[in-house]
């Protein structure tokens, strides 16, 4: 008896954290560059410098060939998401919080979209990104509002 309650204890104790080992965390899966497709413009998702991805509330993973993608779709549907990311453009294939990013849009720096954007981690990265290039930096609101359709 005292083996069948041990045992009961044990189920109980690791299959429900079992089936948060992945995805739980709102961590996304990664982008398969070359291979996966945008959810937004159904390109295929090319140049590692530019990808995002958001996590829904159901731990799917939606993949983007641009943060302008990422973007637009946020604005057309309205989903529930637990998570967003884009990538830095100073650490290609390397996903980092979209709401925290900070993002220049600059003529002289073009993606794949046609937005001219590109995601940073740090406000200071997207600055230096600016002197070189020109343009205009914004944080996520920021962004959201001057992509405003």
């Amino acid at each position: 008896m005292k083996n069948k309650l041990i045992n009961y204890i044990f189920l109980l104790i690791f299959f429900p954290s079992a089936s948060c080992i992945y995805g739980c965390s709102g961590e996304p899966d990664p982008i398969n560059y070359g291979s996966d497709i945008c959810t937004h413009c159904n390109m295929k998702i090319m140049d590692n410098r530019f990808g995002s991805v958001m996590v829904n509330s159901k731990n799917k993973t939606f993949k983007f060939d641009a943060a302008e993608c990422l973007v637009d779709y946020l604005k057309e549907t309205n989903p529930d998401f637990k998570s967003l990311f884009v990538t830095d453009f100073n650490n290609p294939g390397t996903l980092i919080d979209a709401k925290n990013s900070f993002y220049l849009i600059s003529p002289k720096r073009k993606s794949p979209m046609g937005e001219n954007l590109s995601a940073y981690k740090t406000e200071s990265d997207a600055g230096h990104a600016k002197n070189s290039l020109g343009g205009e930096v914004f944080d996520w609101t920021g962004l959201n509002n001057q992509l405003g359709k």
